[in-house]
């Protein structure tokens, strides 16, 4: 698992429209004023697709005005038991065949079997739709893309490659979530932790709403073709794209003992071997939704007051998940102190 760091080029605030931008009618088309949501809308639609069709799943992410936080998981072994038809369908969906109007068109059939049947070609794409690297790489260029396109300009987007490191145990794990999650508060965007927009934590309270439309599941031709159209073809437009609410394709935190107590005194049906899987592809075993609020809110208190003690029976959470409280919040206000432009610069 890796914490990501991807910052826009020169520290501008390219994610979101200029002030005047609203009201001067700069970055639109004919009389459409642009959204100021658009581009941060524009990169979530892609972030949802590459978190569905490849083996790499979002655990969390912030997106700033000028970078973007990601905590990735990557399965390995998931993208091996895929058979060779799915490696290619894949792949397509996110890179679809184009026409010379860059209009994405259906791959013949005859195209997509040599394709299969090329085992050394089928073996690549694996790879790279378990890389963290071409993860990054297709979400920064579909951006880059739809971002000079909506600036009427080309450039570069993006300061160079990004910046990851490696989460090497739990306590870091729910650092770095709590990290991430509070960008717009530690930078002053909102009041509250919840009261922040395009955040994992957002999508786990439900309060991650599509400024567009709702899609269709990433993957659906409808909706390939769809994303496709708006990075690759020509402007027509300032149409918000159309996504699920990112706490639909987040990867799930343990709710398994809350299933638990609503089961009552009736065993699981499947006994252990059932216990062991609900708490299986989540985030990390006993970190439920409400645990994790209560640390981030215990975190929240100590960044924006500066108390030096946690509020009275925080200890017990940290204590029910074998962590140390006060190296937990050390850490995440390490990791403040040290990126200081993510958390006091302009974040919106």
């Amino acid at each position: 698992m890796v914490h990501v760091v991807s910052k826009i080029s020169r520290s501008l605030h390219l994610l979101v429209p200029d002030e005047d931008r609203a009201g001067a009618g700069a970055g639109a088309v004919g009389d459409a004023a642009e959204h100021p949501d658009l581009r941060k809308e524009l990169l979530l639609q892609r972030l949802e697709t590459l978190a569905e069709q490849t083996s790499i799943s979002v655990c969390g992410f912030a997106v700033m005005g000028n970078h973007v936080h990601l905590i990735l998981r990557r399965d390995k072994e998931e993208a091996a038991a895929w058979p060779a038809a799915e490696v290619v369908g894949r792949w397509l969906a996110l890179h679809p065949k184009r026409n010379r109007a860059r209009q994405p068109v259906e791959t013949p059939e005859e195209d997509v079997a040599a394709m299969v049947a090329d085992e050394g070609l089928v073996e690549t794409l694996r790879a790279k739709l378990s890389s963290v690297s071409q993860f990054m790489k297709d979400l920064k260029q579909r951006t880059a893309e739809a971002v000079n396109k909506l600036e009427g300009r080309g450039g570069r987007l993006w300061d160079g490659t990004f910046k990851s490191k490696l989460i090497e145990d739990q306590e870091q794990l729910v650092a770095t979530m709590v990290y991430v999650d509070l960008n717009p508060f530690a930078a002053g965007v909102c009041e509250t932790p919840e009261e922040g927009r395009h955040t994992s934590l957002a999508g786990r309270l439900g309060r991650d709403e599509p400024a567009g439309e709702v899609s269709k599941p990433a993957g659906s031709a409808d909706r390939d073709r769809e994303e496709a159209s708006e990075a690759g073809g020509p402007r027509v437009g300032l149409r918000l794209p159309r996504r699920r609410s990112s706490g639909a394709w987040l990867r799930p935190l343990d709710e398994s003992a809350k299933r638990a107590r609503e089961r009552g005194q009736r065993r699981h049906p499947r006994g252990r071997a059932g216990l062991e899987a609900e708490a299986a592809g989540t985030v990390s075993p006993g970190l439920s939704l409400r645990v994790y609020l209560r640390i981030l809110d215990a975190v929240s208190r100590k960044l924006r007051a500066g108390k030096k003690r946690l509020a009275a029976g925080m200890a017990s959470v940290f204590e029910r998940l074998n962590l140390d409280a006060d190296a937990v919040v050390g850490r995440v206000l390490a990791m403040a102190q040290r990126d200081g432009l993510a958390v006091a610069g302009r974040g919106s």
